[in-house]
């Protein structure tokens, strides 16, 4: 494995904030705030001399971006990946105002935000060309690199893009102390849902068809920013988005329980990253995405639109269209933003003095989550293979087609208890227990047009199963601990004993889910991640060697590639690897040297009893020489000492 991070990278970052707070009266005041921020990341790869170039890799008929490299990944087996030319610009600016005023028992606040945002990316993205081989050709990722037989070559025009937007909200909450024992918190606010834009329009869309006017030459169904039916944004503008929100706290008899509770509704505002694959489209930067072809020359029997069409350039009404068109991401016509629904009840006692027990449910329900299919892979038949995978596709003129759309949704529900003790005779500690459940039927965060969400086509359902995060039992305590000052003993013993203080955090959890994976395309659709067929239990007894069961985590015998066709049987998520326990560990002295002198000595020990908390296992059934193993853990034991001199 080759790789390199040696590119000279730079990321200033800017934040002004001016603020004016204004005491109207004794019941009314308004806090206004205006802030600008600004960053710039930088990554310049054209004084690097790497290993390694497509020409020196064997490569021809391929022209990359200075300076030369090449992108190799064989599943399972090594990543041989470059850098590229990478910038990035951000500027925003946020105006917000809150006006607060009492009335009685009604503390009322009125307020609202505007922001501009701005985002500007210059980047040589898959200009260098990807080479993927999973095994596809021949089972085995590495025979077919050995053999030269590409599964899929990716070359793309670079991703360029001027991206602005505005995001407006606007909200009146009332805390309302209806009675000596009881508080309301009731509120609403309004996020009216603004697409953002692209200065040249870089924003697709999908509609089966209709035919582009901006782009005449565009194939049937390709639109644009601009077009009839293909909104500026990619998705219409959304203004129902109200957020209610209810909260109260309880404190029956004014004793020493509370009850507090609440709910509410959040939408979710939208992010410029989700732009970031529509700007990688012909016509402004063509996308090149090819299967079973030749390592030597992956352009053999397909048109090379390189180098004149490395991006940026502003591309005329007249362009060509290279059929079939790269992978591309578009909006569904139906697509709305999503949103959460939030609620959580506890109850908390003070079981006497400095002693605090809280019992809490929370829940969190997720709406109209954005997730990305392809509605163009390629169906499977009688003599499919890699070879073939254009040919199958329902638009021919089209490779993937990522479709965004919004009908996902989720869940998380726990059950959270805690103690703590607040800090008393230089003690104070606080322990929480978190026994919860999250469902989804993906977790990943992607971005439209560049991967896809859901490894089974048209069904989102089949990959319902607890989440990636899901984490059953969590365990965390924490603690500060004030040494005494032991001042009845010699002067000597007491300024090397006293003014210590000691701290720490321990965590025990336990392990998260993870998939099986066939490791190749064996549903020869162009998706790619199709899971593993299981024939067998997986489990293994727990009553084993942890050397065992670093080389055998779980049965690989249970598990075969997925039927040539077929997406694999195995559910999502079936296994879960292994858990952790880890205690950090620190102790600090002050010593005061003068009047306004002052030094700090600091312990710190990361994993102090040096742990072997074990990764996941390798979970891909066409690497068999790995599959089931655990090849990595967690840190070991750090210590870091720390001198610290105030004057």
């Amino acid at each position: 494995m080759f790789t390199s991070d040696l590119s000279r990278s730079t990321q200033p970052y800017g934040n002004w904030t001016f603020s004016d707070v204004w005491v109207a009266s004794p019941n009314i005041i308004n806090n206004a705030t205006f802030t600008i921020r600004s960053r710039r990341t930088l990554n310049d790869w054209t004084a690097i001399d790497l290993p390694i170039d497509a020409a020196q890799a064997g490569v021809a008929g391929i022209a990359v971006k200075d300076p030369a490299s090449v992108y190799i990944n064989v599943t399972g087996g090594f990543l041989a990946r470059p850098g590229w030319n990478y910038e990035k610009k951000d500027r925003d600016y946020h105006f917000s105002d809150t006006l607060t005023t009492i009335r009685g028992n009604h503390e009322l606040k009125f307020g609202g935000e505007y922001m501009h945002l701005s985002n500007e990316i210059k980047n040589d993205f898959r200009t260098m060309g990807l080479f993927d081989f999973n095994g596809s050709i021949t089972g085995n990722a590495m025979a077919d690199l050995m053999l030269g037989q590409v599964y899929r070559f990716w070359q793309g025009g670079g991703e360029y893009k001027e991206l602005k937007g505005h995001r407006y909200g606007v909200f009146v909450q009332d805390n309302w102390r209806t009675t000596t024992n009881l508080t309301l918190n009731l509120g609403v606010r309004w996020d009216p849902v603004l697409p953002y834009t692209d200065t040249l329009g870089r924003v697709q869309c999908f509609v089966p068809g209709l035919q582009s006017t901006r782009f005449p030459n565009a194939p049937l169904g390709y639109l644009n920013a601009g077009d009839k039916g293909c909104p500026e944004g990619g998705f219409e503008k959304y203004w129902k988005s109200f957020s209610p929100r209810l909260g109260f706290a309880y404190r029956p008899g004014g004793g020493k329980t509370v009850v507090r509770g609440g709910a509410g509704l959040f939408w979710n505002p939208q992010f410029t990253v989700l732009y970031n694959g529509f700007v990688n489209s012909a016509p402004f930067s063509p996308q090149v995405t090819v299967f079973g072809v030749p390592f030597d020359n992956p352009y053999v029997g397909a048109q090379n639109p390189f180098p004149q069409a490395f991006a940026p350039f502003d591309a005329p009404s007249n362009s060509t269209f290279g059929l079939p068109l790269g992978q591309f991401g578009a909006f569904s016509s139906g697509f709305k933003p999503s949103y959460m629904e939030s609620f959580n009840f506890t109850l908390e006692r003070e079981a006497w003095a400095g002693l605090l027990l809280r019992a809490s449910y929370v829940g969190n329900l997720g709406r109209r989550l954005s997730y990305n299919y392809d509605p163009n892979y390629a169906r499977y038949g009688p003599g499919a293979t890699t070879g073939n995978i254009q040919q199958r596709r329902p638009f021919q003129d089209f490779g993937s087609i990522l479709v965004a759309d919004s009908g996902s949704n989720s869940s998380y529900h726990a059950l959270q208890l805690s103690v703590e003790r607040r800090l008393a005779r230089g003690f104070s500690f606080e322990m929480n227990y978190t026994w919860s459940k999250a469902i989804d039927e993906f977790s990943e965060d992607t971005v439209p047009g560049q991967s896809v969400s859901i490894p089974i086509p048209l069904d989102r359902r089949a990959g319902r199963a607890v989440a990636d995060f899901d984490n059953t039992h969590r365990l965390v305590s924490s603690w500060v601990w004030q040494l005494p000052a032991f001042k009845a003993a010699p002067a000597m013993s007491r300024a090397f004993i006293g003014g210590w203080e000691t701290g720490g955090i321990a965590t025990i959890r336990s392990g998260f889910p993870f998939s099986v994976r066939s490791g190749s395309d064996r549903s020869l659709s162009g998706v790619g991640g199709d899971f593993a067929d299981i024939i067998g239990d997986p489990n293994l007894s727990s009553d084993r060697s942890k050397g065992d069961k670093i080389a055998r985590y779980f049965n690989p015998a249970a598990f075969v590639p997925a039927a040539a066709g077929t997406f694999g049987n195995a559910p999502r998520n079936l296994l879960r690897g292994p858990g952790s326990i880890n205690f950090d560990l620190s102790a600090m002295k002050n010593i005061p040297i003068h009047e306004n002198i002052r030094m700090q000595f600091r312990a710190e020990f990361f994993n102090a009893f040096n742990n072997v908390n074990l990764s996941a296992p390798f979970a891909t059934v066409n690497t068999p020489s790995r599959f089931g193993r655990i090849e990595s853990a967690d840190s070991p034991r750090i210590i870091q000492f720390a001198l610290k001199l105030s004057f």
